[in-house]
Order: C-alpha cells, then sequence, then structure tokens
C-alpha cells in the first residue's frame, strides 16, 4: 500500500467540501465560530495618555534632583481632566487611569511623596515617562485585532 503526501490528501478531502455562507452575528453568538473577515479597531484605545498609578503628575525635569517641593495646581480623576496646562515647578494631583494634564510627562507614586496643603515633596523620582500609558496602547483605530480564519473561543 502506497501513502499519498499529505497535500494530496487534503486536496480530496477538500474536493467535497464547499464553504458555508457568511452570516453577521453578535459578538456573544460568534462563540466558537470562525471569522470570515478581519476585525478591526473602530477607535483608539486609551484615547489619551492616562496614569497607570494614583499620585502626582508632573514634568520630568523638575524632579531631575529630589527632593524638590511642587506646587499642586489642581487634580485630574477618571473622568474629570485637569483643564490647565502644568509649568515648571507645578503637579497635579492625578488618579489611576485619569488623563494626564498638558505639560506632565510623568506620575511619582504618591507613597514616595509628601504632601503639605498646596505643596509636594517628590522625595524618589522615577524615570522620565514612568506610570504614563500612552494614547492608543491597548489598540489604535484601523489596527488588525483578529484575522480572518480565526476562531472565537473563550480566550479571543
Amino acid at each position: 500500500m502506497v501513502l499519498k503526501p499529505v497535500e494530496d490528501a487534503v486536496a480530496r478531502i477538500l474536493e467535497d467540501v464547499t464553504p458555508t455562507a457568511v452570516e453577521r452575528i453578535g459578538l456573544l453568538a460568534a462563540r466558537e465560530r470562525i471569522l470570515a473577515e478581519a476585525i478591526t479597531a473602530k477607535l483608539t484605545q486609551s484615547p489619551f495618555d492616562s496614569s497607570a498609578m494614583d499620585g502626582y503628575a508632573v514634568r520630568a525635569a523638575d524632579i531631575a534632583h529630589v527632593p524638590v517641593t511642587l506646587t499642586v495646581i489642581g487634580e485630574s480623576q477618571a473622568g474629570r481632566r485637569h483643564t490647565g496646562t502644568l509649568a515648571a515647578g507645578e503637579a497635579v494631583r492625578i488618579f489611576t487611569g485619569a488623563p494626564m494634564p498638558e505639560g506632565a510627562d510623568t506620575v511619582v507614586i504618591q507613597e514616595n511623596t509628601e504632601r503639605t496643603g498646596d505643596s509636594v515633596q517628590v522625595k524618589e523620582a522615577p524615570n522620565p515617562g514612568a506610570n504614563v500609558r500612552l494614547a492608543g496602547s491597548d489598540f489604535r483605530h484601523g489596527e488588525t485585532l483578529l484575522q480572518p480564519g480565526c476562531r472565537l473561543d473563550a480566550a479571543a
């Protein structure tokens, strides 16, 4: 008995196979289905630079030499951005997920600070850009998230 090459066997099997029709169904009904076309992002996530930690949004240049005391000019919470622009010697109290204020490029975690009234002393400085999630770090508008032929299962 002579065995056929795998490619020939697969071709023989596929001779009698016809593709099923493409359906548009809801995501919850798509489990264990195969994608007929690519899924692309319809938006950018995160849509803005945000804080990855609770602490203070600062300019890295202002914390190059610590300890340093900065003036706290406001607060940025998730869903409520600080509207001003951060200038030299200033900080904004910021919470995880909150939009970064204009002018800030680094977040100092609250454990490395000491707050007194409208001032905050930075005792330990992170690297520039630390604790900041950049806009689009999860995915960007138009980016392909899943390719055709991908099976949608619980891990997808």
